[in-house]
């Protein structure tokens, strides 16, 4: 028996319902992807302006403060914006959030003493390595294999960053293992948001996130500091971008992005906010710009490109080479 042919007053309905999908969920999956892929871009664009105002910032606040004011301002524009969405927040959203959270304030709480110990530059490099410990985490997690293309451009990304660090030399010190330890939970970190953004809330994530960040950041920079001092003006302007863009705009997009587009994209792409941040480094604070940092900035775009354009250009490649016929077997 034959299912009846549905009615015109079935198709409206599902019409309707589509329409009041987000608009990720209307397109195919390649397309989300792209877009998802695009917003993680405008992420790391944002990120990489908001290197010069962390750099300004710090003059006015030590790091944990911060830490603390970026985090938990952030938090506060997210109720400001989204309580009632906030209040149906699920146990497994409150869980997810708390995870990530204390995923993300280890990481920057261990980057932060790492750098005491070691010089930005080799840290930019070490901290880098994140590109390639995600795919690699995920490989012996879940025992799939990335693909060949995304270990290529994880890899080819990763050296690009080595062109991009200052200083490679001298022993591996307690900096350096304490910067590789903050890169491990930072793909940690990615991984996490992928697997709870899946079926999760991501203005919920990303609320908790920040709140648990900012409030174990506020609670360092009282034992390391004391109490916070407000300097007016003073880093004013700076700290309202890190709170606004770096962090409340930013972060909500990077959870809501990764609910579309895999966690070894978003890493890939998020590593572009190292070269944004020094393009920005050069022409507002006006750092030198060499050769090998070209060189070093193109073979990270080229490894991010790869992995967008590569399967649609393998793709056209299969489509312009003709089946062979049963005849030309061997």
């Amino acid at each position: 028996m034959q299912n009846p042919a549905p009615t015109t007053d079935t198709v409206s309905i599902q019409d309707e319902s589509r329409e009041k999908l987000p608009l990720l969920e209307r397109m195919d999956e390649r397309s989300r992807v792209w877009v998802a892929d695009l917003l993680l871009l405008t992420c790391a664009f944002l990120w990489g302006i908001g290197f010069v105002a962390m750099k300004e910032g710090l003059d006015a606040y030590p790091t944990w403060w911060l830490l603390f004011l970026r985090f938990c301002g952030g938090a506060a524009l997210m109720v400001f914006f989204f309580f009632k969405r906030l209040a149906q927040a699920s146990r497994q959203d409150v869980k997810g959030g708390a995870i990530i959270g204390l995923l993300l304030f280890v990481a920057m709480g261990l980057q932060t003493l790492g750098l005491n110990y070691t010089t930005a530059g080799k840290q930019a490099f070490l901290t880098a390595s994140y590109v390639i410990m995600v795919p690699l985490l995920i490989w012996i997690g879940t025992r799939k294999f990335p693909g060949t293309l995304t270990l290529f451009a994880s890899l080819l990304c990763f050296a690009g960053m080595r062109l991009l660090a200052l200083d490679l030399s001298g022993k591996p010190n307690l900096g350096d293992i304490l910067t590789v330890s903050s890169a491990l939970f930072f793909a940690l970190q990615i991984i996490a948001i992928s697997h709870y953004a899946a079926d999760g809330d991501p203005i919920v994530l990303n609320f908790l996130q920040l709140v648990v960040a900012g409030t174990l950041s506020g609670f360092m920079g009282w034992v390391v500091n004391g109490p916070l001092v407000w300097r007016g003006t003073y880093g004013l302007w700076e700290v309202l971008y890190t709170i606004f863009f770096s962090t409340f705009l930013c972060f909500s997009i990077q959870v809501y992005a990764q609910k579309y587009t895999p966690p070894t994209h978003c890493s890939l792409i998020m590593s572009l906010e190292a070269v944004f941040g020094l393009l920005f480094g050069v022409l507002l604070l006006h750092e030198p710009f060499t050769r090998r940092i070209a060189i070093g900035c193109l073979m990270i775009f080229l490894s991010v490109l790869s992995v967008e354009v590569g399967p649609t250009f393998f793709a056209f490649l299969c489509r312009l080479t003709p089946p062979r016929s049963p005849s030309e077997e061997p």
